[in-house]
């Protein structure tokens, strides 16, 4: 036995090592928290108690919405149902300045309300964006790290599956309500990345040429390309608004809804259903073995006390509450940049969150900021997500850091979210409150 602070010493010197040599998140994180666990409670608690605390984690009631979302939006990618999509909303803004990178972040926030996934949204749209961003020869940089921040924002409009991982580490919040209160700031995000794109290319009109000119005939004729996701957006999201659904009963819904769609639109592929479920159990089992990994080390943080001497020493700073929440953010914006979303999630709410509680902040507005301060760890190396999935798909020889280089400065778009959202609460709150459930 060794005293805490050895223990969280060794555990993270542990994990930074891993980390390093290039282990795999989960494995990093499960180890980890073993050994520190090993030192500071010894064997006896780390066979009995570690394994239940594990299991209990990964069987819980709310984790059965992930995959479900999930299979959504790989059915919807693998049936290729973004391909419309794309192609009718670039008639309305492929015009402007920078019109085809505007259009593609439209349409990942229209998607996003058709899949849960952020992979699956970056994957589907930009496998059609940027073949069609490098016929107009815009820049590479801009056109990567667009598809990579605009995919995040699947994460922020509901159903998400970021928002149900944060559901698992807190209690009395409903997950309902935060999905619903993902849906303002989701449109303000589009907006704000779709102005700096305009500026940009207003700026550098050689990076992101304008598009060709479509009559008002035919940008009407493309309306009812959205019609799927009107159907879902109804189903989905009306349905747990109304107090129709659970987020749990919602995700089962959603796949329902997409496969009458998939099927209804001539779309409908054996093949391609094998493909979306294979796709799902890889994903869904990475998902659950980083919960696994962040819970055991989420264990120790508890037991040697440290989730508290972090809350205190914030509290101690006797800040204004917004002064509080932006050094959290800050800290989040760190984490973010070496592990995994679903291990910053994990991690740091339970950290966080009772911080937030007594500054007089509501749980359902910290899951939507959490959520939008999980963006940007999907989108900065060495461990974002979007960006190894954007440089899969972009033009061989493509480098990581091209995609990463292109994908900064929205980092300070989201940032100014984060900072309204501190400020006017109401952006998230409004909406959830005029929910039924």
């Amino acid at each position: 036995m060794i005293s805490a602070s050895a223990a969280l010493v060794i555990c993270l010197g542990s994990l930074a090592i891993l980390l390093i040599v290039g282990v795999p998140i989960f494995m990093s994180l499960l180890l980890s928290g073993l050994i520190g666990t090993f030192f500071f409670e010894g064997h006896d608690v780390l066979f009995s108690v570690v394994g239940k605390i594990a299991f209990n984690q990964v069987s819980g009631y709310s984790l059965l919405a992930i995959p479900m979302f999930i299979l959504m939006g790989n059915l919807l990618m693998t049936h290729r149902m973004g391909d419309d999509l794309y192609e009718g909303v670039n008639k309305w803004f492929g015009r402007l300045p920078g019109g085809l990178a505007i259009a593609s972040t439209v349409v990942c926030a229209i998607f996003g309300f058709m899949s849960g996934s952020n992979t699956a949204a970056a994957a589907t749209i930009g496998g059609v964006a940027l073949p069609a961003m490098e016929k107009m020869r815009y820049d590479r940089a801009l056109a990567l790290g667009t598809m990579a921040v605009a995919g995040t924002l699947a994460a922020l409009i509901p159903p998400s599956t970021i928002m149900i991982i944060y559901g698992t580490s807190v209690t009395d919040v409903p997950m309902g309500k935060v999905f619903v209160g993902g849906i303002v700031p989701g449109i303000i995000l589009t907006i704000l990345i779709s102005a700096y794109i305009y500026v940009y290319a207003t700026i550098y009109p050689g990076k992101a040429p304008r598009g060709e000119t479509s009559t008002l005939r035919e940008k009407l004729a493309v309306l009812p390309r959205l019609l799927p996701v009107v159907v879902i957006f109804v189903a989905v999201v009306g349905g747990m608004y109304a107090g129709i659904f659970t987020a749990i009963e919602a995700s089962a819904a959603s796949v329902l809804v997409s496969m009458a769609i998939i099927v209804m639109v001539g779309r409908f592929s054996v093949s391609h259903t094998i493909e979306a479920l294979m796709r799902t159990v890889r994903t869904s089992g990475m998902i659950y073995m980083i919960i696994v990994g962040a819970t055991v080390m989420g264990h120790l943080f508890f037991v040697t006390g440290f989730r508290d001497m972090v809350s205190s020493a914030l509290l101690q700073f006797d800040l204004p509450p917004w002064g509080t929440m932006i050094i959290i953010l800050l800290i989040l914006t760190i984490l973010g940049t070496f592990l995994d979303v679903v291990a910053l999630i994990m991690i740091s709410v339970p950290i966080f969150l009772p911080v937030a509680l007594k500054l007089g902040y509501d749980g359902v507005w910290f899951g939507v900021m959490v959520t939008v301060a999980s963006e940007m760890a999907l989108c900065t190396p060495p461990v974002g997500v979007n960006l190894f999935v954007i440089q899969g798909i972009a033009p061989k020889g493509t480098s990581l850091l091209t995609v990463a280089r292109g994908a900064a400065p929205f980092i300070l778009v989201i940032w100014v979210l984060l900072l309204l959202m501190v400020f006017f609460p109401g952006i998230v709150t409004w909406l959830p409150n005029t929910a039924s459930q």
